[in-house]
């Protein structure tokens, strides 16, 4: 399909079925957990606002990522945008002029 263009064996993990071909096997034990934790981590930034919540995904992918975020975000109902200074869980990484979204699902 085109879809790994310019991947290797250098910067790709490469299956034969559950047989991993790359010479030194997997980086990381749990390399395919990492970055499917990863992978929804960027989905959720690329929402433009932090967020604080629990999710808890399985068999998730991007598209999934995406029609959960549709999905919050189409009713107001659903969550609520709150100024950082009152996050004080966020105070830490938060910067002042950014806003937080909390949502139960």
């Amino acid at each position: 399909m085109g879809l790994a263009r310019g991947g290797s064996l250098e910067n790709a993990v490469v299956l034969d079925h559950a047989l991993v071909l790359n010479p030194g096997g997997l980086r990381f034990p749990d390399e395919f957990v990492r970055h499917k934790i990863l992978d929804a981590l960027g989905d959720f930034k690329l929402a433009g606002i932090a967020m604080q919540g629990h999710f808890r995904l399985h068999r998730a992918g991007h598209d999934l990522h995406s029609q959960l975020l549709t999905e919050i975000f189409r009713n107001p109902d659903n969550y609520e945008v709150i100024d950082s200074a009152q996050v004080t869980e966020l105070a830490s990484v938060a910067r002042p002029s950014m806003a937080s979204v909390r949502y139960a699902y």
